[in-house]
């Protein structure tokens, strides 16, 4: 499932991510990074005594704190937004999220059109979400890589860190690992769906449009 999931994140990526949106990445991290390092140096110097391991720890929280500003970019077209979700009964809907499970029944015929409704969509918005979260666990692994130069530089102010830096994969390798899943996922289900016949819309109803429902017999006095 992560194979075929990761298969489709790389075949998406170029084409959701334009030369544009990478070139704003990466001028966002370049102004965010030295600005935070020069005020993290300017404390080193106030605060502590200055050495190669401080200095160090400043880099790498400043190249933590670049990475983190990319998750503030926008990615994708100006004024992309989610779209509508189809007016769809709450038992469809229940029996769409069922399909995402680990071990769900194939896809029933019924439910071919409401599997394959809005499938695009929600693929590039999942791949774009992974892509993000990768922003946020190189962060967490630059933050730790200073945690540490602090702490062996016997800086005062390294306790904090140990306390939030934790947090950080959990949040971003949950992300991205359900993302890919959800991606591989996805593909095996608009593989079972397309299979499947279409579905024949619904029978009209019998009579007049917006005539009167029920017994056509008159009563009497009418």
């Amino acid at each position: 499932m992560f194979r075929l999931g990761w298969q489709v994140f790389r075949a998406r990526l170029p084409e959701l991510v334009s030369d544009r949106d990478r070139r704003r990445l990466v001028v966002v991290a370049s102004i965010v990074a030295p600005v935070v390092f020069v005020g993290l140096v300017v404390v080193v110097v106030l605060t502590d005594d200055v050495s190669v391991a401080s200095v160090a720890a400043s880099a790498a929280y400043a190249a933590a704190a670049g990475a983190f500003s990319m998750l503030f970019c926008r990615l994708g077209p100006k004024g992309w937004s989610i779209p509508a979700v189809p007016s769809i009964g709450w038992r469809t809907q229940d029996a769409v999220a069922r399909y995402y499970r680990r071990s769900a029944q194939p896809v029933a015929p019924e439910h071919r059109d409401a599997v394959l409704a809005g499938m695009d969509d929600a693929r590039d918005r999942i791949v774009r979400t992974t892509f993000q979260s990768s922003f946020l666990l190189a962060s967490w692994l630059l933050a730790v890589v200073a945690a540490v130069l602090v702490a062996v530089s016997g800086s005062s102010v390294h306790g904090p860190v140990f306390l939030w830096a934790p947090l950080w994969p959990l949040l971003a390798g949950s992300s991205g690992g359900v993302g890919i899943w959800t991606l591989g996922r996805q593909e095996q289900l608009r593989a079972e769906a397309s299979a499947l016949p279409p579905v024949p819309p619904a029978a009209p109803k019998r009579g007049r449009p917006g005539g009167p429902s029920g017994s056509k017999l008159a009563l009497p006095g009418e």
